[in-house]
């Protein structure tokens, strides 16, 4: 398996969409498409995705005329793209009402109800509506910024700066370390109760992805990383990163909880895995996330159950 055949695999990835990149060029298409009978709008309200009024467990994919009697009217819209001839649109709702949580629900709920297709048009609408909250006012001047562009260009409007603002993506590495037949999992304390994952932090300046892995590593768990492995890559829309997967070799097993970002890290083999999973003892990462995929990867290469199994056999909730 090739890794765009690994990264398709991982859910907010698996839509091809047609994100109409020159379209985005004609004020006038965008236009066209946001009436179109056939448009469906995803509003997006504080980091939060409006839901069925009907079934609040779903997602609401609006038509303009239910946007119009749900919301009233909403000039804040990005252009997400085209699929099977349905236009997508997100809604800026942040400053049209007032904030609140009725009639939203959350990413990480609504993924497991809709198809991964559809789970990856909710993270995109996601990751550009928490772009365009962000880059409200202009980081040369200070001066308010504007939509362009179908949303995907935020332009200052101060006649002697005129920047341009661009949608910005953080990249951050996610790596399973591996040492003989153990694997190092690693525990935060803010986290729910025994909850542990992989190794994860940003990319600095300067540095390359691998380079990271490293570094991270050795700072929150004081293992000696020798070899990496780059798996696959996610879009992480909370609010605005791409999680760059890898597995990786330890040349030493002594942990050190050095940075104290982590209250806890272990090496766990397959078998002590499933059995701290039956015990209560260890909680997957959400099965949303690569950090499954990573874990899930390694576990199934040489386990005669799968993770999914351990998981479903012991009842785990894991998103």
């Amino acid at each position: 398996m090739d890794h765009l055949q690994r990264s398709r695999l991982n859910l907010l990835t698996s839509h091809l969409l047609d994100r109409g990149a020159l379209l985005r060029l004609d004020p006038e298409s965008i236009a066209e498409r946001a009436a179109d009978q056939r448009a469906r709008f995803i509003g997006i309200h504080h980091m939060r995705i409006a839901v069925d009024e009907q079934d609040p467990g779903r997602p609401a994919w609006l038509t303009s005329r239910e946007v119009t009697d749900r919301f009233g009217q909403c000039e804040g819209r990005v252009y997400l793209g085209e699929a099977g001839q349905t236009p997508y649109f997100a809604l800026l709702l942040d400053h049209n009402l007032p904030k609140s949580s009725e009639g939203f629900s959350g990413l990480r709920s609504l993924a497991r109800e809709v198809s991964n297709a559809e789970a990856t048009l909710l993270a995109y609408a996601q990751a550009m509506a928490a772009w365009h909250h962000r880059y409200r006012f202009c980081g040369h001047c200070g001066g308010a910024t504007q939509p362009d562009q179908g949303g995907h260009v935020r332009l200052c409007s101060e006649v002697q700066c005129g920047a341009t603002h661009y949608p910005r993506t953080d990249p951050a590495i996610i790596v399973l370390v591996q040492r003989g037949s153990h694997a190092l999992f690693g525990r935060k304390p803010e986290w729910p109760p025994n909850r542990y994952s992989t190794i994860a932090g940003f990319v600095e300046p300067g540095e390359s992805a691998e380079q990271a892995v490293v570094r991270e590593v050795d700072e929150e768990t004081g293992i000696d990383v020798t070899a990496v492995r780059y798996h696959s890559s996610q879009p992480w829309p909370f609010p605005g990163s791409l999680m760059l997967g890898y597995h990786a070799q330890a040349g030493s097993e002594r942990i050190s909880l050095n940075d104290q970002e982590l209250e806890d890290a272990i090496w766990l083999s397959r078998e002590e895995l499933a059995s701290r999973i039956a015990q209560g003892l260890f909680v997957p990462p959400p099965s949303i996330s690569i950090s499954f995929r990573l874990i899930e990867d390694w576990f199934d290469q040489e386990s005669p159950f799968t993770l999914h199994t351990v998981c479903q056999k012991n009842e785990v909730e894991f998103f």
